[in-house]
């Protein structure tokens, strides 16, 4: 019986004729991949300008109203801050990355169907967040198509930031407006009982001694209630793990932003109505008073982040035992 030669590798020749095509082949396959996945971006480049360019209009009275309106001042840090999100777990992104352009391109129409209901109303801040929910959600597919699926249950946190960028309706906002006036009311009404200040409350207005206030809409703190949402949301997000933590901590925001606000009124119309009524009017205080105030808030949003992680850790280590 004849000896099969064999390589210096101890390889038959037939078998080295098959690894050598086995060689071939699989080195062909990379390069089929980098050139789609190539092709792929280009595509997405593509996709990503017209989004912008498709937008633009939207986005540009977007930015006009945050400018002007600071119910909405907030919306001019979301982008930032989301973008900033992502890049910070690019990492995560790029090593999970399956691009999905069916449901990509599925989740971007179902964009332009909510952008074509829009187009057919007439301008006005509701249009305006219709709009802009038809931006983020075809922001949405547009990063599905890119990155896939697993990439954006990854950053599904960032990503759902962006709606923050929608303003609210005019029903929702005066809605919210109205709950934060009102509940602001009953508790500088609670304090003033508490301090021993006599005062007459009818609704909205307050008369003291020597003078009398009223709690507008204005002073309801709907600005600083939503920057304490968004940190909330973001401090939960970087050192909480658990989702009831995460939901305390957000749970939090809104009596301390009431408390907060309440404070910042009565501290303001004591003055008024003790030393000169220019306090509440125009000063320097009265513009510039809700700082200090949120510095505060965001203290106590950090105390309490670091004690619900020191309560994560024990029940961790309980459970553990």
């Amino acid at each position: 019986m004849r000896k099969s030669r064999l390589g210096k590798s101890g390889i038959g020749l037939g078998d080295e004729e098959a690894s050598l095509s086995a060689y071939h082949d699989t080195d062909l396959f990379p390069h089929t991949s980098a050139w789609c996945s190539s092709r792929m971006d280009f595509i997405a480049i593509l996709l990503a300008v017209s989004l912008v360019v498709w937008f633009w209009v939207p986005l540009a009275k977007l930015f006009t109203l945050a400018s002007e309106d600071e119910h909405f001042s907030h919306i001019l840090l979301v982008p930032i801050l989301a973008f900033y999100l992502l890049f910070m777990n690019r990492a995560a992104i790029l090593t999970s990355r399956r691009e999905s352009p069916v449901v990509g391109l599925l989740v971007m129409a179902s964009g332009a169907v909510c952008y074509w209901f829009a187009a057919g109303q007439h301008w006005t801040q509701d249009r305006l967040a219709v709009e802009m929910l038809a931006f983020i959600v075809t922001c949405w597919g547009l990063f599905l198509f890119s990155f896939g699926g697993r990439s954006f249950r990854n950053t599904l946190f960032p990503l759902m930031i962006l709606i923050f960028m929608i303003p609210l309706p005019t029903i929702f906002l005066d809605a919210v407006i109205g709950f934060l006036q009102r509940s602001s009311a009953d508790t500088v009404d609670m304090l003033f009982s508490t301090l021993g200040i006599h005062t007459v409350r009818e609704e909205f207005t307050f008369e003291l001694s020597n003078f009398i206030i009223f709690i507008e809409g204005e002073c309801s703190g709907i600005r600083s209630f939503f920057a304490l949402i968004i940190t909330s949301l973001v401090a939960g997000y970087w050192c909480l793990e658990s989702w009831w933590a995460r939901a305390a901590l957000v749970a939090v925001v809104l009596p301390l932003a009431i408390i907060k606000n309440a404070f910042r009124i009565i501290g303001l119309t004591l003055l008024a109505n003790n030393l000169d009524p220019a306090f509440l009017i125009d000063s320097v205080l009265h513009r510039n008073s809700g700082i200090p105030l949120f510095i505060m808030s965001l203290a106590i949003i950090f105390s309490l982040t670091c004690l619900l992680r020191q309560l994560e850790r024990r029940f961790k280590r309980n459970l553990e035992a």
